[in-house]
C-alpha cells in the first residue's frame, strides 16, 4: 500500500483527488489532506508518505517552497497544476508526473502506475531539489536529460543526443557514440522538453538536434543528413518551421 498526502489549498480539489484515488487507485491510501504549507510540513514529517500530490500555487507559498523547506525528500511527487507550458515542460525533467486541473481519472491512474513501477524496480529517487534550483531559477537551460528506461534511468548530456525516433509509446534516442537507448516516455514529451534547447521536430516520427545536421537535401519536404549519417525525412508540413529554425542556428 502506498501512503499518500494531498496538498491543495482548495477543498474541492483535495476531495476530488481523494475520491478518484479511492475509485481507481485502491493501492493508494490517503493518510492526510493539507490546505497549506505549514500543515503540509507537519503532516509529511509525521506521516512519512511514499507519495505526495502537490499543488503548485497556494496562499502561503508554492509547492516548490514547501519542497525547499523540507530537510529531506523521501517520497515521490506528482504535481497538480493549472499553470503555463514552461512550468509543465520543466516538470517533465524530474517529476514522476504532473496532472492538470481538473484531474482526469485516466491521467491519474497513469501517474500512479508510474510510481508503482518505479517502486517495483527500486529506481533511485530523482533529485527534486536539484530540479527546483536548475529549472525554476531561469538562470540557465539544462545541460543534461534524465531518461527513464525499463531498468531505471540514465542521465545524458543534451549534446550527446543526435536525434529521437518515435516508436509507439516509447522513444528511441540515438547518441553520438553510435549507441541507442529506449525511453519509456513518448516522443511528444521530448518534443515539449527540448524545443527550447536546440531540437526541432521535423517529422511526426523524428526530433533532431540541430547542431548535428551535416546536410539538407531539398525535396517536397526534404531529407536531413545527421552527424551519425542517419537520413531523416522532413515532412512537408514541418518544412517551413524547419527552415526557420535552421536559419536561427546557421548562416543560411
Amino acid at each position: 500500500m502506498i501512503k499518500a498526502i494531498i496538498i491543495d489549498d482548495e477543498k474541492p480539489g483535495r476531495e476530488i483527488t481523494s475520491e478518484l484515488l479511492k475509485l481507481y487507485c485502491p493501492e493508494v491510501n490517503v493518510v492526510a489532506q493539507c490546505e497549506n504549507i505549514l500543515i503540509a510540513k507537519e503532516e509529511i514529517r509525521g506521516k512519512q508518505p511514499d507519495l505526495v500530490f502537490l499543488d503548485i500555487q497556494m496562499p502561503d507559498g508554492s509547492g516548490f517552497d514547501l519542497l525547499e523547506q523540507l530537510e529531506e525528500i523521501n517520497f515521490d511527487v506528482i504535481f497538480v497544476t493549472a499553470h503555463d507550458e514552461y512550468v509543465l515542460r520543466a516538470l517533465r525533467f524530474n517529476a514522476v508526473d504532473y496532472l492538470l486541473k481538473p484531474v482526469d481519472e485516466d491521467e491519474l491512474v497513469t501517474a500512479v502506475n508510474k510510481v508503482i513501477e518505479q517502486r517495483k524496480t527500486s529506481q533511485d529517487k530523482l533529485n527534486i531539489k536539484s530540479f527546483i534550483e536548475q529549472h525554476l531559477s531561469g538562470s540557465k537551460k539544462p545541460d543534461n536529460l534524465c531518461i527513464p528506461t525499463s531498468k531505471g534511468f540514465k542521465v545524458i548530456k543534451l549534446e550527446e543526443i543526435v536525434c529521437c525516433e518515435a516508436n509507439n509509446t516509447y522513444t528511441v534516442i540515438y547518441l553520438t557514440d553510435g549507441s541507442q537507448m529506449v525511453s519509456t516516455k513518448p516522443m511528444v514529451e521530448y518534443d515539449e522538453m527540448l524545443t527550447d534547447s536546440g531540437f526541432t521536430r521535423v517529422h511526426k516520427s523524428w526530433l533532431i538536434n540541430m547542431s548535428h545536421i551535416k546536410e539538407y537535401v531539398r525535396g517536397e519536404g526534404g531529407v536531413v543528413i545527421l552527424s551519425n549519417n542517419k537520413s531523416v525525412d522532413v515532412s512537408r508540413r514541418k518544412k517551413e518551421h524547419f527552415i526557420t529554425e535552421l536559419k536561427k542556428v546557421f548562416k543560411y
